[in-house]
């Protein structure tokens, strides 16, 4: 009897798998027809939406180099209209469910955000832990940049909005969920991080490494040119103008500087050391680096771990009371100058007078950042939640 009702439950199985056989329910996804979309950039001309989406091109699993990606723009009254465009243009149905990051052009934050968000919030298929910033250019130009860390510039952005990035201080990066959260919330207000683009190479001694050798080359280039035939260095000029030109420079991105967001419009924004004073006091703190002058000298400190807190109350006057405390556990990580401290251990302890001096430091800037978002207009610590929550 329990042999026969094996064989019946086999059968049941075998028709089962045979079925989704046959209905391709688990079918591959076909690349050849699908535009597979990393990152979108929106930006705005008076009432048109100008979308660029960087869309990964599909390789062979034989070749050993990176994925390439290409940027198409397209144009229109909605961000939905836009997106069906490049349909019409490259015959790729646009995907949306790999895509990690929406940039907004600076003029496209300067109206309401959510005129362009509204579209990505009702897809189904798209993820709301997607990642958000507002470039200081265009969302076209900072897509289009060329970077050494990765061959799609996007995946190079992801990684300096990571979670990593926000451990330690270095920016404050934000998700269309928790953004979307507080625009429809009782604060109205948000902050997204703000992605900058600046050099690989820095000037040293006033000047950049490399820029003399490479003058001095062109230069003995030309000398050349001129005694061999001096008719044609007109025609040599050209073509080391050409031949510039066509050279991408590299660039890395950066993301410092926190923009702040009163009903989906921009109103300000948070210098560097506005932005670690607000990310120290929302967010826990693993290893972050804070650098501060005291007796003469600079140090920098290793904050171990931190515990922000943010109360408010209303007095007996009916006047509200906003209390931000920061409890921070630091210790030595570097300092300018050698031998003036005896200091041999990693992340020792900091000397009494530096800890006070790094104390005044940072409550003068969480201070300066508190009356920044105030006259801005932003709640950028959420305290009309808190009011409500409390103090209905």
């Amino acid at each position: 009897m329990h042999s026969r009702n094996a064989v019946r439950y086999f059968f049941i199985l075998a028709a089962l798998l045979l079925f989704l056989f046959i209905s391709n329910d688990f079918g591959l996804l076909d690349t050849q027809k699908t535009a597979i979309v990393m990152a979108v950039g929106i930006d705005r001309e008076e009432d048109e939406f100008i979308v660029t989406s960087q869309i990964a091109l599909p390789t062979s699993s034989s070749q050993q180099s990176e994925a390439k990606s290409v940027q198409t723009v397209s144009r229109g009254k909605t961000v939905a209209a836009a997106f069906e465009e490049i349909n019409d243009k490259t015959g790729w149905y646009p995907k949306l469910v790999f895509c990690n990051l929406i940039l907004i052009g600076n003029e496209a934050a300067k109206e309401n955000v959510f005129d362009a968000l509204d579209f990505f919030l009702r897809n189904e298929y798209f993820a709301e832990d997607c990642l958000l910033a507002v470039c200081e250019n265009t969302a076209k130009e900072t897509l289009n940049v060329t970077t050494p860390i990765d061959s799609a510039s996007s995946v190079a952005a992801q990684k300096i909005l990571s979670a990593h990035a926000k451990q330690v201080g270095a920016a404050m990066p934000n998700t269309l969920r928790e953004f979307s959260a507080t625009y429809f919330g009782a604060s109205k207000s948000g902050f997204l991080p703000i992605l900058k683009t600046e050099s690989t190479q820095e000037a040293v001694g006033g000047k950049m490494g490399g820029d003399k050798a490479q003058g001095q080359g062109q230069g003995q280039a030309q000398g050349q040119g001129q005694s061999a035939n001096p008719e044609n260095n007109s025609g040599g000029e050209a073509a080391n103008t050409t031949q510039g030109e066509t050279e991408k420079k590299e660039e890395l991105f950066s993301a410092k500087e926190t923009a702040m967001f009163v009903n989906g419009k921009m109103t300000g924004k948070l210098t560097d050391k506005e932005t670690f004073a607000f990310c120290a006091s929302k967010n826990n703190l693993k290893l972050a680096a804070y650098t501060v002058d005291s007796g003469g000298q600079t140090y920098t400190l290793t904050v171990k771990h931190n515990s922000p807190k943010i109360k408010l109350r209303i007095d007996k006057n009916g006047a509200p009371r906003v209390e931000i405390s920061l409890n921070l556990t630091a210790g030595i990580l570097d300092f300018s100058k050698s031998g003036t401290e005896n200091v041999v251990k990693d992340a020792s302890d900091a000397p009494k007078r530096v800890l006070t001096d790094a104390e005044l430091a940072l409550q003068a800037d969480v201070e300066k950042t508190f009356r920044t978002a105030q006259a801005a207009n932003c709640d950028l610590f959420g305290l009309t939640e808190l009011l409500k929550k409390y103090e209905h």
